[in-house]
């Protein structure tokens, strides 16, 4: 079944090792899904990201409360790493890559692949292809916002 995806990138002034360590603090996303009125908890007694960690929870769409289910995929040190989840009927595959562009300018490229399993999910995506840029336009703004964390926390350690 045919999907939709969603592309955004961002250059941050920071060294690939410390993006990397922004953007795969998993607590603080964890935090920041919870202030967001969703719940999600670790499924096991982990401490670190590593391929194959879970989490479950739920989160309200249109609404309803629905379950959620995510792991990660894939884990390249400060490369990549992909996020499986699924919402409902709906399957997400969350990519994030790394690409130094200088000893201090990190490239980071988000893909977000949604694919529906149910009618529910079907017409959710419909809805997403019509509202589309300000899909795109939340998933930047998501970016550059832990982007310019990162950015702070690099500049305030370098002393700069």
């Amino acid at each position: 079944m045919a999907g939709l995806k969603f592309r955004v990138a961002d250059d941050i002034e920071a060294p690939v090792d410390w993006v990397w360590g922004g953007f795969t603090d998993f607590a603080a996303i964890e935090a920041d899904i919870r202030a967001r009125d969703a719940e999600v908890v670790r499924v096991g007694d982990w401490k670190e990201a590593a391929l194959g960690v879970a989490w479950r929870g739920s989160v309200a769409v249109r609404g309803k409360l629905r379950p959620i289910e995510a792991r990660i995929a894939a884990l390249s040190r400060e490369e990549r790493f992909v996020v499986e989840s699924r919402i409902g009927g709906m399957g997400c595959h969350y990519e994030v890559s790394f690409v130094p562009l200088s000893a201090t300018v990190t490239r980071v490229s988000v893909m977000l692949e949604l694919k529906a399993s149910t009618l529910s999910a079907r017409l959710l995506l419909q809805t997403l292809k019509v509202a589309r840029r300000r899909v795109i336009q939340r998933l930047e703004g998501a970016v550059v916002r832990q982007g310019q964390a990162v950015e702070a926390d690099w500049r305030a350690r370098a002393g700069a």
